[in-house]
């Protein structure tokens, strides 16, 4: 076939879907099938893998992993680079399947396909470290790969966090079993597949689940890690039943952050940058603006111009020209169903109406604005994780700092201040794993991503993250004779 950069490469079917065990692909007598958030019809059929496939998916990488964790840094480094160029000749393709699974607008779609590569990262070796050495001792830490790898995979951006642990455990030197949404199977099953003509068998593999396959995989006892993306309520139950084995966990969980909007900003310069913020992805981004604090001096400026950006944006099934796709699935659009329900029934003000669907036929909801509820209100308690954002307004620095961090969560947050001293002392005061100033919520790959509070365990992202795949080995080596004869 021709690619899209017109060359020439393996022809590759982007409406067949199989996993990936020991390098070959692997049907089931059992699919089931994802739905296009866009029309409420079901996508292609996909194998659902068992308990038997999952060992033999284990056994596979166990054997993997006894060769493929002596190979270079540099080796595997090369292996990445070459994966990410061949997927990289598939970037309408893998962009139409995120479009369809996903419910994304065409351009943020092919976005993810596209840069989602980035999450093969690649970083300097780890150097062997001398931590002390004198005429009596030689003491030395290394880092070496964990093992086999369990990744369970979230529906908002099944891809580009696929790519986020993928990359760093392959790199290394990790073997890796990823599991992605039922909700979203289909992009990292074909990438899965994409990649497996340059890994040795069982370095990589793709098993698409029901719900026991992720249950099955952190009790499994030869499965190291569990790195998993999240609802804070799942990340919990992970954590307790990797307990059981004692497995090293990685929990990227829920977050309610928030933006703040301080008195001496051009509103007109940052309205449409916080909108972004707040609804990108129709909401469904775990680091997004779910709630806006705004200073009472700019509040009614700021609230008229959000609500023009947002109201003049286009909403709908996915196409080319729409800003704001559905929902995901029929779960979360019940669940934002509600929000806009008990802001109904508590009168509160709608600064943007919005309008929640019935669900027959897709998940599109027209995004609402709410003016000032109250603190106690749901929509500023709880992760919406839907088009529907509050916007409250502050007065003092240490009345907002309360407020701000009145929460279980610390994903992320957001200052936005001409002040650059004022910024980052709000900044620094809000209980979050990353804060963005004068910038909407954009993780980059570089940096390192993780949460406070009930927002996670550990983290992802840039050289830091890369350590969470690792286990350290410190060696102490006695500078003293102990042979039959003298060596030293």
């Amino acid at each position: 076939m021709t690619t899209t950069n017109g060359t020439t490469a393996k022809t590759w079917d982007f409406t067949h879907f199989t996993n990936s065990v020991a390098g070959v692909p692997r049907g089931s007598p059992d699919i089931h099938h994802g739905i296009n958030p866009s029309d409420g019809k079901p996508l292609w059929d996909v194998p659902i893998a068992s308990a038997n496939d999952l060992d033999d998916a284990v056994k596979a990488a166990q054997k993997a992993f006894k060769t493929w964790s002596k190979t270079t840094w540099a080796e595997r480094q090369a292996i990445l680079i070459k994966i990410s160029e061949e997927y990289g000749k598939y970037g309408e393709e893998m962009g139409n399947i995120v479009r369809l699974e996903g419910g994304k607008p065409t351009p943020f779609a092919n976005g993810e396909a596209v840069n989602s590569a980035q999450g093969l990262k690649y970083y300097a070796p780890f150097e062997e470290e001398v931590i002390e050495e004198d005429a009596d001792i030689r003491l030395t830490m290394r880092h070496v790969p964990k093992g086999v790898i369990g990744a369970i995979l979230p529906w908002n951006f099944p891809l580009a966090i696929a790519m986020n642990k993928v990359g760093p455990a392959l790199l290394t030197g990790n073997c890796i079993i990823v599991k992605p949404s039922p909700f979203t199977p289909y992009s990292i099953l074909k990438f899965a597949e994409i990649a497996q003509q340059f890994l040795p068998p069982g370095v990589l593999q793709a098993l698409n689940g029901d719900n026991t396959m992720g249950p099955m995989m952190c009790e499994h006892p030869d499965i190291q890690v569990i790195t998993f993306t999240g609802s804070s309520a799942t990340g919990k139950k992970v954590m307790a039943t990797a307990a059981k084995t004692l497995k090293d966990v990685t929990l990227e969980l829920g977050g309610n952050s928030a933006s703040v909007i301080c008195p001496d900003v051009d509103v007109e310069k940052i309205a449409s940058q916080v909108a972004l913020g707040a609804f990108f992805n129709s909401g469904q981004l775990c680091v997004a603006a779910k709630r806006l604090y705004v200073h009472k001096d700019v509040y009614p400026e700021f609230l008229k111009a959000l609500t023009e950006v947002v109201k003049n944006w286009k909403t709908g099934p996915t196409s080319e020209d729409v800003m704001l796709g559905p929902v995901q699935n029929e779960m979360q659009h019940r669940i934002v169903k509600e929000f806009f329900e008990d802001c109904a029934s508590n009168n509160y003000d709608f600064a943007l109406p919005g309008k929640v669907g019935d669900g027959a036929d897709g998940f599109v909801i027209q995004p609402a604005i709410i003016d000032n509820p109250p603190d106690s209100a749901r929509i500023v308690r709880e992760e919406q994780f839907g088009p529907i954002v509050p916007v409250m307004i502050w007065e003092t620095e240490e009345d907002l700092i309360s407020r701000v961090n009145n929460t279980q969560t610390g994903l992320g947050g957001s200052v936005w201040s001409a002040d650059l001293e004022r910024a980052r002392r709000i900044g620094t005061q809000i209980e979050a794993g990353t804060i963005w100033i004068n910038s909407f919520e954009k993780p980059l790959p570089q940096a390192y991503f993780s949460g406070f509070k009930e927002s996670g365990i550990g983290g992802e992202g840039g050289r830091h993250g890369l350590y969470h795949y690792v286990n350290t080995q410190v060696i102490h080596q006695y500078k003293v004779d102990v042979g039959k004869s003298s060596k030293l």
